[in-house]
This record gives C-alpha cells, structure tokens and sequence, in this order.
C-alpha cells in the first residue's frame, strides 16, 4: 500500500474525547478516493487497556456497524485506556454490498496479509498492523449473510484461558466454542497472544434493533471488566456454552416451511420443518438428530439439495461423534 493510506499515531487523538477522523484507503483502480471513518476514545495518557471494535470486515454484514452507532450515541464515559472503532472495514464491499473485497477475495481469510501478496493480502496487513498496534482486545462485529438469520452469540476458541476468563465477565447469551479459520482476523490476532472474539448476530443487509442491544451490552461489560468504565449497571452474565455446532442441510430441493424458532432448545427427533415441492405436497420433513440450540437458520425459502438450513448448537457432550464437514463460505460465521 502506499504511503498516501492512513497511518495510525494514536498521539493525534486528543485525551478525554471522542474524536472521528477519516481513513484514506487505497482508491478504487486508481480512480475513486475512497475513505472510511475511524473513532477514537482516548481517556488517558496510558493507552492500556485498549479495546479495538472491528465491523463489516464482510461487506454486507451491516447490523454491526448499526450497534457501533448506538453505543456512539450513548453517554459514553470511559475513565481509562482506550477504544478504537472501525466500523466499517471492507468499505469495498459495503458500498458495493458485497462480502467481498475488488479482487474477489473474501478479507477474512486474508490476514495477518503480505506486503508482496494480492491486494486482499495486502490490504489485511494494511488493516492488521492498523489495529494491533495498540490494541489488547479485540471484539469483531459478524452477522449471518443475506438469508440468513444468527441469533446473539459470540464465537471464541473455549481453550485459550485468557479469553476463558474473559467471557465469564461479558454479557452475552450464547458462547460457541469454534476453531480458529485460516486467514481470519481472529486467528492472526491469536498468534500474536491476544484474545478476540467474534460476535455474531442478525441478517446480511439487514439492521435489527434488538441485536443493537446485544451489541452494546457486549463492548460495554467488556469495557466494565477491563477497568474502562465505572458503571452499577448490572449486566446479564448467564450464559449457555455450545462445545460443538453442525448444520442439518437439505436432503431434497423445494421450498422451505420452518416450524420451530431461532434460539429455540429442541429435542431429539422434534419437527423444526418441511420441504413441499410446487404443487403443496410434501416432499420431506426435518426433524433434529440430537437435543440442541438453533444458532442460525436460513431465511430463504426456496432450497436446493445439499443447501444448510439450521445450525445447531449441541448444549452438553451428549453429540455425534463425526468427520468435519466441507464448508462453503456461506456456511462460516466470519
């Protein structure tokens, strides 16, 4: 990248505001200046603990950056560290609402990037080096892509300790034990010995106000924990832990009938849907392998054999033991 991008100096944000400036990422085949926003907090001299916000690293994963504007607009009032905001980080993509970055390349599996490499490649070191200059952790704001619906949770590796006590002090509903993918974001922060986790909730291209709330609450216990704010609110800190997650997929093609809800607990054997063809008549039902929570399904209704329709989350190790699925892009949660 040239030397024309932005360059993060944290010394350029003055203390005990919040400040906005404008990134300039690289332009559009050379054509289009293409900028994007960065929010600064910083509340004292000492930047730690500094608490990075990433949204939209997917460009049609809106409803992040939707939950950063509330928490924006709250009477926000950290006494300590920092907080960094992008709320917007594949630009590329949300103007064109794409997942994907010019070349095709999915971002979140570009990282930690490569000076030498493709312009994903180059423009996840860009955004990479950006963030963890400064930062100790990391919250990375996902949703489930257009047609489909993710109820509130956030996605973490259940075996890193640092993150194991972590999340004992944040409130969420739901925590999904998921290893790392290649290329994340999540995975290149990890190997650089600092917790992220990802949230994940909502619809691609859609905003949803009470994911807002999750959101919020999120980066705010989490604020609370690491000393940031000062705060008698008492936030929720019950949760379920989901050990392993499968997606039941269509057996047949046709048009999609659910039955059961998101976030639903659902027993073994329990109907949660059909498949009709054209004319009405039913072509198959689906019913769930194994007690468990439905983290996500899809809200399309017209079905192809082999298409993912709900993701199941088993609550206790009462699960199949099975190979790994393949999974295509439109099955991962970042």
């Amino acid at each position: 990248m040239k030397d024309s991008v932005f360059k993060f100096d944290i010394e350029e944000f003055k203390i005990g505001k919040l400040t906005k400036k404008d990134i300039d990422f690289p332009s559009f085949y050379g054509l289009q200046k293409v900028k994007a926003p960065i929010f600064v907090y910083r509340a004292s001299e000492e930047v730690s603990p500094c608490l990075v916000i990433t949204a939209c690293l997917h460009g049609d994963e809106i409803n992040g950056l939707s939950g950063i504007q509330d928490l924006l607009h709250s009477e926000l009032k950290i006494t300590k560290g920092t907080l960094i905001i992008l709320p917007v980080v594949n630009i590329y993509g949300f103007l064109n609402k794409l997942r994907y970055l010019p070349d095709r390349k999915d971002l979140n599996r570009c990282f930690p990037g490569s000076s030498k490499g493709s312009f994903g490649s180059r423009f996840a070191q860009f955004i990479f080096k950006t963030i963890t200059k400064y930062g100790d952790v990391f919250i990375d704001l996902h949703s489930g892509g257009p047609g489909r619906f993710n109820i509130p949770q956030i996605r973490c590796d259940l075996h890193n300790q640092n993150i194991l006590e972590m999340i004992k002090n944040i409130s969420i509903p739901l925590v999904v034990n998921s290893s790392l993918r290649d290329g994340s974001l999540r995975e290149a922060i990890n190997d650089i010995n600092k917790p992220c986790i990802v949230f994940e909730g909502g619809e691609g291209l859609r905003i949803d106000t009470t994911i807002n709330k999750y959101i919020v609450n999120l980066i705010e216990s989490t604020m609370k924990y690491l000393g940031m704010i000062e705060s008698d609110f008492e936030y929720n800190l019950d949760k379920i832990i989901i050990k392993k997650t499968k997606w039941l997929r269509a057996k047949e093609g046709g048009l999609l009938y659910n039955s059961a809800q998101r976030g639903e607990v659902v027993k073994k054997g329990e109907e949660i849907g059909e498949i009709k063809s054209i004319s009405g008549d039913l072509i198959t039902k689906i019913n769930m392998e194994n007690d468990g929570v439905l983290l996500g399904m899809a809200k399309t209704s017209m079905i192809m054999a082999g298409d993912a329709l709900y993701n199941v989350g088993y609550i206790d190790d009462d699960f199949p033991e099975e190979e790994d699925e393949m999974l295509d892009y439109f099955d991962l949660e970042m």
